[in-house]
């Protein structure tokens, strides 16, 4: 047993000077004044507390991708833990049939021996090619002319989210299917218009791929200004949005108004970060992705090979909540949530993880005032 003392702990809405104590994988109790004798002693030092981060969009990390086999999936969470990563969705980028059943068998392999590996996420192969980005338009496809049910029956408990442009023919019938499935169906890389994301959320659709980001904002069509899919996300309610958190995808206004719009319930973190991310890079260091496409650090971010566009992030969990907090001017408890429990509840893992209470897991991250991390707990062992 172990107990943390001297933490300031915090909590789904108030930060508190707690006790916690840790018995096996699990959190048993927290309290003010925790003694057992039997227990180790960690001291938090006046440190604040949170739970464990979750990274619901991240391609890699530590050098390593998601996309590779299972060691590199296991090496890549390694280096997000310790940037208080320690629930992990590893997400592949478009890809053939082929190639995605290989990755969730390299992900199911992986996940029996980390099991913050939480599931896949599929960010492709059904997006627009007018909003692909970093996404090789060679592996693109609709998902009316493609036989994807066997795939996705085979694979549906380990699935968790996929993202889909809901123009596509088909892309509707798919959003409902996942939605029986259990799995997210989320609007990605779409060049729809407004009353295409309603009609997506009213047929499965519930949660936005990196808002701003490869989708369509207010624009003009015959000199009249028309809503996007950005609108659709921050107007409806019964849309979660992921937002890239790094400055570099969207700046401190921009990261404000989503904010205004939709809370800390309905606003998540994702790093969509790719190999280098939750590592020390110089600028100008390149990866070829698993999809043949090239990325080259510049700044904090991953851009296209002629850095004319943005192709990713670099970032780490602590830094996207340090940055809502110091920048944005998020409270310290919403800038936590939205890295911990509100992602947990997007896919459905919020009954033990996400928060720090008795009888949830023991995933736990100490930080100081300046976000240094100081100690990381991963089912009750430290890191």
């Amino acid at each position: 047993m172990l107990i943390i003392k001297n933490a300031n702990v915090i909590l789904e809405n108030e930060i508190k000077r707690l006790d916690i104590l840790i018995s096996g994988e699990k959190i048993e109790n927290t309290g003010e004044s925790i003694n057992c004798e039997s227990a180790d002693v960690y001291d938090a030092d006046g440190c604040f507390v949170s739970a464990g981060f979750i990274d619901l969009h991240v391609h890699g990390g530590g050098g390593y991708s998601f996309m590779g086999n299972e060691s590199d999936i296991l090496n890549a969470a390694k280096a997000h833990e310790k940037y208080g990563v320690t629930s992990i969705l590893p997400t592949a980028l478009a890809a053939d049939f082929g190639t995605l059943e290989n990755v969730c068998q390299n992900v199911s392999n992986a996940q029996k021996q980390n099991p913050g590996i939480l599931g896949v996420h599929l960010e492709g192969p059904f997006l627009s090619e007018k909003m692909c980005g970093a996404q090789s338009k060679d592996f693109l496809a609709v998902p009316s002319q493609t036989d994807y049910k066997e795939f996705l029956e085979k694979y549906k408990f380990l699935i968790k989210m996929m993202g889909i442009a809901p123009e596509l023919d088909g892309a509707t019938e798919l959003g409902s299917s996942l939605k029986d499935m259990g799995i997210v169906a989320s609007i990605a890389h779409s060049a729809g218009d407004y009353d295409t994301a309603v009609k997506a959320l009213e047929n499965g659709f519930s949660d936005i791929t990196h808002i701003y980001n490869a989708c369509t904002s207010c624009y003009k069509k015959d000199g009249l200004r028309c809503a996007g899919t950005v609108e659709a996300g921050l107007a409806n309610d019964g849309f979660t949005v992921q937002a890239i958190a790094d400055l570099k995808h969207l700046p401190i206004g921009i990261l404000k108004l989503i904010y205004k719009a939709k809370g800390a319930d309905r606003m998540y973190l994702i790093s969509d970060g790719l190999e280098f991310s939750a590592m020390k890079i110089e600028n100008g260091a390149s990866v070829t992705q698993k999809n043949g496409v090239r990325a080259v650090f510049k700044d904090g971010a991953m851009f296209t090979a002629d850095r004319k566009a943005l192709a990713g992030g670099a970032g780490s969990g602590i830094e996207l909540v340090k940055n809502m907090h110091k920048a944005v001017g998020v409270s310290l408890t919403d800038a936590v949530k939205m890295m911990t429990l509100t992602p947990a509840k997007v896919i459905g893992v919020d009954s033990h993880k996400g928060k720090i209470s008795a009888g949830y897991d023991a995933d736990i991250v100490v930080f100081d005032s300046e976000f240094n991390i100081k100690s990381v707990f991963a089912l009750g062992k430290r890191i």
